[in-house]
């Protein structure tokens, strides 16, 4: 009798733990590799200045994997708003929408592998290399007001001396 319990129980602890060896085997759900690789081709694209062929390879990036889906549809905007740079206000509409594309996927993304020899798109981006998401989205994106003073006290006027009678 305890023989029949020990089998049953040894069949069961084995039944219970296979299961978790057989996870390794399983593919990813998402190619992370191909991204990675699509994300580079278009980097490299877009110093070559090949800028629709950039755009393609982070559409492919995009595709792949949604966990680069900011990354690379922020850097398909920055392709078009170079390819814009040449006057083709196409190319700068379609940048505007890829960069609101990202920053809705991602309203925090900032880009950190790319440090292109040009400023990034904006007018408040700086010479010095700064790369916060402030600094890199587009103008129109940024909807920060000026900041307001209050209007300071009005100098009272000098009392009027009134006539004697």
């Amino acid at each position: 009798m305890r023989g029949k319990i020990a089998c049953i129980l040894m069949v069961m602890v084995v039944m219970a733990f296979a299961p978790a060896g057989w996870a390794d085997d399983e593919e990813p759900l998402f190619d992370t590799k191909a991204a990675a690789a699509s994300l580079e081709k278009g980097l490299g694209l877009v110093n070559a200045k090949k800028y629709d062929e950039a755009v393609q390879a982070f559409e492919e990036a995009a595709a792949t994997n949604p966990d680069v889906e900011a990354e690379a549809y922020y850097y398909a905007g920055y392709a078009y708003y170079l390819k814009s740079k040449s006057g083709d206000e196409d190319s700068r509409q379609k940048s505007i929408e890829y960069f609101n594309q990202a920053y809705e996927i991602d309203p925090n993304f900032s880009p950190n592998k790319f440090k292109p020899s040009e400023p990034m798109p904006g007018t408040a981006a700086p010479q010095s290399g700064d790369m916060s998401p402030a600094s890199v989205a587009p103008a129109n994106t940024l909807a920060i007001p000026p900041v307001q003073t209050a209007p300071a006290a009005p100098e009272p006027e000098p009392p009027v001396e009134q006539p004697k009678q």
